[in-house]
């Protein structure tokens, strides 16, 4: 059984187990919404579905220090920043599995693999709320593959949410390393 379908079949069981369903997770803002807001210059943004192979997984797997056996997607939603017909960034859409529910959020990303801007779309939290302000967030801009991105080295946690904090790390982690990959860089 591959990890994506690990994770659908985790979201539509917390819908089933919870009585809410997806739907009543916080929506804080919509993909189209963050993405002008990581990439206000943009004319236009393209959307690929990228479903990682076995060797990315495992090359993304042993870069990034993750288990995609673990809760990491193994579908990716890249979207690539068009301005004057230049790519001008890409961001990824991904979701982690925090202590109370999915965390659904993108990672925009520069052409040279840097963190632009982070953005939780919605998630489930009680206590980890704060993993969706920009407080916490911004400890990711400007981040490569080059950096640790771990709690107590390079990021922050937060009090209270060390399973919401340590689940944003890697997810953002993951997807520069696989953004790494799937640009061939």
């Amino acid at each position: 059984m591959t990890q994506g379908f690990n994770i659908r079949i985790f979201l539509i069981c917390w819908g089933l187990i919870s009585g809410t369903g997806l739907s009543s997770a916080d929506e804080l803002t919509t993909i189209d919404q963050a993405l002008r807001q990581i990439y206000p210059d943009a004319a236009e943004f393209k959307k690929e579905i990228v479903n990682l192979s076995d060797q990315q997984q495992q090359a993304i797997a042993k870069k990034a220090q993750v288990s995609f056996d673990g809760g990491h997607m193994v579908q990716l939603t890249m979207y690539t920043a068009y301005a004057d017909a230049q790519v001008i960034g890409h961001a990824l859409e991904d979701i982690v599995i925090g202590k109370w529910g999915p965390i659904h959020y993108l990672v925009g990303i520069s052409p040279q693999g840097a963190v632009v801007q982070t953005v939780v779309l919605d998630y489930q939290e009680i206590r980890g709320r704060p993993i969706a302000k920009k407080r916490f967030l911004k400890q990711y801009t400007g981040k490569s593959i080059n950096d640790p991105l771990q709690l107590k080295k390079d990021i922050d946690g937060i009090t209270g949410a060390t399973i919401s904090s340590r689940s944003m790390t890697d997810g953002v982690r993951k997807l520069l390393h696989a953004f790494d990959v799937i640009m061939n860089r």
